[in-house]
């Protein structure tokens, strides 16, 4: 939790990798499954017509999804 928080507070991610405690390709899994789940919340939030909570797990969605952990690859 603390490691996610500081992902969205703007912490570079070798930072982040020193609170996790487990290898850099399992904190990047657990990263992109989090957005995943946060995308379909947003979803579900839009389909019930609550439109404040869309947009708070959309504004979630956007400080997750950033650098290197959403690169498509990272042999460029």
């Amino acid at each position: 939790m603390e490691a996610v928080f500081a992902w969205c507070k703007g912490a570079k991610f070798i930072d982040v990798q020193k609170l996790t405690g487990s290898f850099e390709g399992t904190t990047i899994r657990t990263l992109r499954r989090l957005e995943e789940l946060v995308r379909q919340l947003t979803s579900a939030a839009k389909a019930i017509g609550n439109h404040e909570l869309q947009e708070k797990f959309e504004k979630g969605s956007e400080l997750i999804k950033r650098d290197i952990v959403f690169c498509s690859s990272l042999y460029l």
